[in-house]
């Protein structure tokens, strides 16, 4: 199911990819939104990644939870995603986990050789900085969501987010506006937003000025985004 995804995303001429990836006992990435395989496996199997191996992992059906018609799906490894996402798209990798995933994660991507086209994503704002401390001809990028602004501003997130020479803020869409990206956009920083879904909202968004967004429905927004163009 998840592989699957980012092969339907592609067919659909998305600018790029965002995939979740944790490490795993055998210190392969797995590309996975949660920490454990309970909802991918429909409660078959409670495995966590970071406890679990690679074949351990490719052994759950990850793919029935959805329908009959997704049956036998696995969980993906990175190296597996790389193969097919084209090296003219860009593939955003949010690390779920903290900076021991480095160790895998760093020499895949310089051996990929397509290092400019993949940007690290990540709510912790430590392993934001070390991806771009360890792999500089990536982008990094900090997700930012309500916790965040609850006790400070964007002032705040742009500050720090330029300190540690990050190259961009991705927070939540609702907290976003047309004077929050201007400020980010005048410190040089670049702008993107989640999870956005309808194209009426990614046409206002768009006409802020942000660098891109984050969608289950790429198909719809494309389409409304690409009308609102031509006209």
């Amino acid at each position: 199911m998840l592989f699957r995804s980012v092969k339907k995303a592609l067919e659909m001429d998305v600018d790029g990819v965002e995939i979740d990836v944790y490490l795993t006992k055998d210190k392969n990435i797995a590309v996975i939104h949660d920490k454990d395989v309970k909802r991918v496996s429909g409660g078959a199997s409670t495995l966590k990644v970071a406890e679990s191996t690679r074949e351990e992992l490719k052994k759950v059906d990850a793919g029935s939870f959805k329908g009959m018609a997704f049956k036998g799906e696995k969980i993906p490894m990175l190296e597996e995603v790389l193969e097919i996402v084209p090296a003219g798209k860009k593939l955003f990798i949010e690390v779920k986990c903290g900076a021991e995933i480095f160790q895998s994660l760093v020499p895949m991507i310089q051996n990929s050789g397509r290092a400019e086209t993949i940007v690290i994503i990540s709510f912790s704002l430590d392993v934001a900085a070390l991806a771009k401390l360890m792999l500089p001809r990536c982008e990094s990028y900090w997700l930012l969501d309500a916790d965040f602004f609850s006790s400070a501003k964007i002032e705040d997130a742009i500050k720090i987010a330029a300190a540690n020479k990050l190259d961009g803020l991705d927070i939540d869409y609702k907290l976003a506006s047309a004077d929050v990206i201007k400020k980010s956009k005048a410190a040089g920083l670049k702008f993107y937003v989640w999870t956005v879904d309808t194209p009426e909202t990614a046409i206002i968004l768009k006409s802020y000025g942000l660098d891109g967004i984050t969608t289950n429905k790429p198909d719809a927004i494309i389409e409304r985004v690409r009308e609102k163009a031509a006209r």
